[in-house]
């Protein structure tokens, strides 16, 4: 759950992600974790492959002020217990931890495979506000394997570019906030896709971009059209939020 202004809303990757595949034409299946105190319903959009119920939800605070961001871990939970048998008959899978429960030893190859570093560097202290202080070194072998982070976080983790190619990703988003996103890939070098319009929407947009990426590559497109597609989602997004299902734009 994430308090934005003090509103409690549901959050997490699951919520993101799951509206970015569903929006850019896949069915979302979702790992989801929750509380005891979760009094909201869940999105129709996600099909459960496996709910698991802590004593507290995982919970978070952020606070937007004068262009920054602030983000407080009010509450944690322990690792999801995940089974890779399960993941058999999706076509890839989106491993987008926010704090550490997702097990680093998981190996989902050779599905295709979509990876946010967020919750793999972040610190996970209760009540203190987020920073990242660890290495990224997760390694991937699947033929279609992607990579995305934004440029706090890039820089703040000491990964580069390089060595996420050294690890296994072949196509790597490095997001840039309003001024868009850019896309490294073996065939096309890097580019710079800038978005035409700006929302107002600052939560979940990185999940929400490497999720519908993901699902057009899925579904065919090459990298160029797949990019121009995702921006062109990501744009509804930030104006509409999770309104984007129901709106055109």
């Amino acid at each position: 759950m994430d308090g934005v202004s003090y509103v409690l809303r549901p959050g997490g990757a699951p919520i993101y992600s799951g509206l970015g595949v569903t929006k850019a034409g896949g069915i979302a299946g979702g790992y989801v974790s929750i509380g005891e105190d979760f009094n909201f319903d869940l999105p129709d959009y996600i099909s459960i492959i496996e709910k698991v119920i802590f004593k507290k939800t995982m919970r978070f605070l952020l606070e937007f002020k004068e262009g920054t961001r602030k983000l407080t871990l009010k509450h944690g939970h322990g690792p999801i217990p995940i089974v890779e048998q399960k993941l058999k008959g999706w076509n890839g899978v989106i491993l987008n931890p926010v704090c550490g429960e997702i097990p680093p030893s998981i190996d989902v190859s050779p599905l295709p495979v979509a990876v946010d570093i967020q919750g793999f560097v972040r610190n996970c202290v209760e009540g203190e506000e987020i920073v990242i202080n660890r290495k990224f070194n997760y390694r991937v072998s699947s033929d279609l394997s992607i990579f995305h982070a934004n440029t706090d976080e890039i820089t703040a983790s000491g990964v580069t570019v390089d060595e996420l190619k050294d690890y296994g990703f072949n196509e790597i988003i490095i997001s840039n906030g309003y001024n868009g996103f850019t896309l490294y890939t073996k065939e096309d070098g890097k580019t710079v896709y800038t978005p035409s319009v700006r929302g107002g929407n600052e939560v979940g947009n990185g999940d929400f971009l490497l999720a519908s990426y993901f699902t057009l590559r899925l579904n065919g497109e090459d990298t160029i059209t797949a990019a121009r597609n995702s921006l062109k989602l990501a744009e509804s997004f930030s104006i509409l939020g999770q309104n984007v299902l129901t709106r055109s734009g």
